[in-house]
């Protein structure tokens, strides 16, 4: 008796492992393997936005290295205004980046150094016709961040000032245009860095003053 029971129940395994999978199986498969999938493409984009800030934030750090020089040499940092430094343009977008990489380069700051050239872009894709890079460059470059977007920059006397940025790392007419200001610390309330500048990355999202923003001073 017991090899009879034995002998039945391998020849209904052997009928189940014949049929294969059910379409419930299959479906309970697939969910599962979509589900992982899931996860891990979370957890790569948010290892690959952690690079990004990263990035952002050691490109801030090289910018600051370069802005002390200019302020020993010039008495204080770099303005946010092409006309402050005598720069014609066609238009005023990406303005603040475009006058600190321009007062980096001036061809009357002799101790400039160059920003790290991967780091530099031209969004809005605009010249000058005005001779003020010590190379001849005619391109108004902008310093960008870890997302290919513009790092706005505020010299303390523009602070009160709304500047208009264009985001993405190739010019788009139609993209939306995002006025910046100077941001206020959430400690003190005020404007931070109120003796010194700002430099600002939108981060993730793209949007200026939001939590994920990268910043020079403390938020």
């Amino acid at each position: 008796m017991q090899c009879s029971n034995a002998g039945s129940a391998n020849q209904l395994a052997s009928r189940r492992g014949a049929r294969g999978f059910t379409l419930v199986e299959i479906l309970a498969v697939l969910a599962i393997i979509g589900l992982l999938s899931g996860m891990a493409i979370a957890f790569y984009g948010r290892q690959k936005d952690r690079a990004y800030a990263t990035q952002t934030t050691a490109t801030m750090g090289e910018l600051t290295q370069l802005i002390a020089v200019y302020e020993t040499r010039k008495g204080g940092p770099p303005p946010s205004s092409l006309a402050t430094l005598k720069i014609r343009c066609d238009n005023d977008w990406n303005e603040g980046i475009e006058a600190l990489y321009a007062a980096l380069h001036h061809k009357d700051f002799a101790e400039g150094r160059n920003v790290t050239e991967r780091w530099l872009g031209n969004v809005d894709e605009d010249e000058t016709a005005t001779s003020f890079h010590r190379d001849g460059v005619t391109r108004l470059l902008e310093v960008l961040d870890g997302w290919g977007n513009p790092i706005a920059y505020i010299n303390p006397a523009d602070f009160g000032k709304p500047m208009t940025y264009r985001m993405g790392e190739v010019f788009d007419p139609s993209a939306e245009e995002q006025v910046v200001t100077a941001q206020k610390s959430a400690v003190t309330g005020v404007t931070a860095n109120a003796d010194s500048y700002q430099l600002i990355s939108a981060g993730e999202d793209r949007t200026f003053g939001t939590e994920d923003d990268v910043t020079n001073f403390k938020k």
